[in-house]
């Protein structure tokens, strides 16, 4: 699999197993707690309240109570040279490296270059 398709909703679907009829979006996930408060990237399933923490490689739910709060608002992906910057209408922002769903995901998806890589 080359590295920019790892950058598309048709690798996540792939991957995740999601039926087409699911409609996704780019999402930063706002996660506040008592240690603080911590965005992250993530795919959200539109219409439902579950998303994809890209960085956990899985699932997990939109909630809100008193000691954690997870909540995905769905975002634009630009393109910026070597980086997307992700941007939430509400004013939240991120910014990585096209690389990094790659980082992440390359060596949890069978090639056979990884047969020839030392892997840590």
């Amino acid at each position: 699999m080359e590295t920019y398709q790892y950058n598309t909703f048709k690798f996540f679907r792939r991957y995740f197993n999601l039926p087409t009829k699911i409609p996704l979006a780019w999402c930063i996930i706002q996660e506040s707690s008592i240690q603080g408060t911590e965005l992250r990237l993530g795919i959200i399933l539109l219409g439902t309240r579950l998303y994809i923490d890209v960085a956990q490689r899985r699932f997990f739910t939109q909630i809100d109570c008193p000691h954690m709060q997870r909540i995905c608002f769905p975002c634009k992906r630009i393109s910026k040279g070597k980086q997307y910057l992700y941007l939430a209408s509400e004013g939240l922002k991120l910014s990585k490296s096209k690389h990094y769903i790659h980082d992440i995901y390359s060596t949890s998806w069978f090639h056979k270059n990884l047969l020839n890589t030392h892997l840590f």
